[in-house]
């Protein structure tokens, strides 16, 4: 009976721990494909008051796993002449300044939505939760019929001093005020 109890609980420990490399698979592959797409949000932005005296373009982000899987993803890309770097920031402005790009992930909405002080101006702020534009989010990721798509609310982008090209905002559901 005891070894039987023994198999029992090796084969639930595998099993949990099969099916949570499963999730961090499938969030790593999730992740390599909004980094993907912030390349292309990146290439077909626009930043109406540019940072001249940047060495580089910079992807942020407050969540080190994406800024891992991103950092592997970008490797090597460049955005306007500039090579495209990744940054962990925290939520201040000391932080954010090198910031051309912000993803918020679901894991750090709540820290986000409570750094209120902090000006985003000059910076693409991008998420993957419910009311992210409502909450001052420029652009969402949503799943629908298991891919992946954006919304985008033009008048936030413009508030921040930015603009998207046509071509991105006629694969957009965009969102109006």
């Amino acid at each position: 009976m005891l070894k039987f109890k023994a198999f029992i609980y090796t084969i639930i420990t595998l099993a949990l721990l099969f099916s949570s490399s499963g999730f961090a698979i499938d969030k790593n592959k999730e992740y390599k494909l909004k980094a993907g797409f912030l390349y292309n949000f990146a290439r077909f932005g626009q930043w109406q008051t540019p940072e001249n005296n940047r060495d580089a373009f910079t992807v942020c982000s407050p969540d080190q796993h994406f800024i891992d899987v991103a950092k592997s993803a970008l490797k090597d890309r460049t955005i306007k002449n500039l090579p495209l770097t990744t940054k962990h920031v925290l939520f201040n402005q000391t932080s954010l300044k090198a910031c051309d790009l912000l993803f918020i992930t679901t894991n750090t909405i709540t820290d986000w939505k409570k750094a209120d002080d902090v000006s985003y101006r000059n910076i693409m702020v991008i998420g993957e939760t419910e009311k992210f534009i409502e909450n001052g989010g420029h652009i969402r990721f949503f799943l629908t019929g298991g891919k992946i798509r954006f919304e985008i609310a033009p008048f936030r982008l413009q508030e921040a001093g930015l603009s998207m090209s046509s071509k991105v905002l006629r694969l957009a559901r965009i969102i109006e005020r």
